[in-house]
């Protein structure tokens, strides 16, 4: 994978912009509004980082000793995803602000985040795509807040974000208030991926936040429709806690086309 060359920041036109903006319009603190930067080293200490042990398959905290968790352990996922920290204060504000500013210093900050996940999990991919929005919702914001963060991700691995890879066959309903099941039903048949742009390649999905699993396990069910090799999940927020009661031997991988059998461990897993 090679790297990307990019001019120093400030002979980029847009730092000197920025820099204007915040002399007239000084920054402020998602996470708790304290003034002088989007995001401050407060802040940044308060998160509650995700830390191993963790399900090989979705990333989420077990207990130590296990491999996978309960959830994983009835249902196994079609992709190995995995998640920067819990999504509680202050990260739920950073999450939420992002969902309705296109604040880009922001998404630059937590695709660095995924960026550290990414190096970490020792996966081999060739794109990025993103969570595509509902058509409504696009109209209504003007942006997709998960296109953001993949191409934060992008200017860190040198990884090219392909925004259209992934379409909607059909609107689907708000997934505030619906249980795991109700979840998979909602997104069930609900995205569409290119052929041409996914054949025999790996691809990572990228989303601001993980509730179950439900909508990245469908991006990945039509990622691998179109022929996909490989599909990996990043969020930078995750919604839950830790499983106490997970599962200490090795679940099934699905993380596979029809025509490919990887081995049952995960790269960069703690197994």
């Amino acid at each position: 994978m090679g790297q990307i060359s990019v001019r120093p920041r400030i002979l980029q036109p847009r730092f000197w912009l920025e820099a204007a903006l915040d002399l007239l319009f000084p920054p402020q603190c998602v996470g708790c509004s304290s003034p002088g930067s989007v995001w401050c080293p407060s802040c940044g200490t308060r998160l509650q980082i995700l830390r191993r042990p963790m399900c090989t398959l979705c990333g989420r905290p077990i207990a130590k000793g296990a491999r996978i968790c309960r959830d994983c352990a009835a249902s196994p996922p079609r992709l190995l995803s995995r998640s920067f920290a819990w999504y509680r204060p202050p990260l739920d504000a950073a999450v939420l602000h992002l969902k309705y500013r296109p604040d880009r210093r922001l998404a630059s900050l937590m695709g660095g985040w995924l960026a550290e996940i990414y190096r970490t999990a020792g996966w081999y991919t060739d794109l990025i795509t993103a969570v595509p929005l509902s058509s409504n919702r696009r109209r209504q914001r003007g942006y997709n807040q998960a296109s953001l963060l993949g191409a934060a991700l992008g200017r860190r691995t040198g990884l090219p974000l392909r925004d259209g890879v992934l379409g909607r066959r059909r609107e689907t309903g708000t997934q505030v208030g619906l249980g795991p099941e109700e979840r998979r039903e909602n997104v069930s048949g609900a995205f569409e991926a290119r052929q041409a742009a996914v054949q025999n390649r790996a691809v990572i999905v990228v989303d601001d936040l993980y509730t179950t699993g439900a909508t990245l396990g469908a991006c990945a069910i039509s990622l691998f429709e179109a022929g996909a090799s490989r599909v990996y999940g990043l969020t930078a927020a995750r919604a839950g806690h830790i499983d106490p009661g997970a599962n200490r031997h090795g679940g099934q991988y699905h993380n596979e086309s029809p025509d490919q059998r990887p081995p049952i461990r995960a790269h960069g897993s703690d197994a």
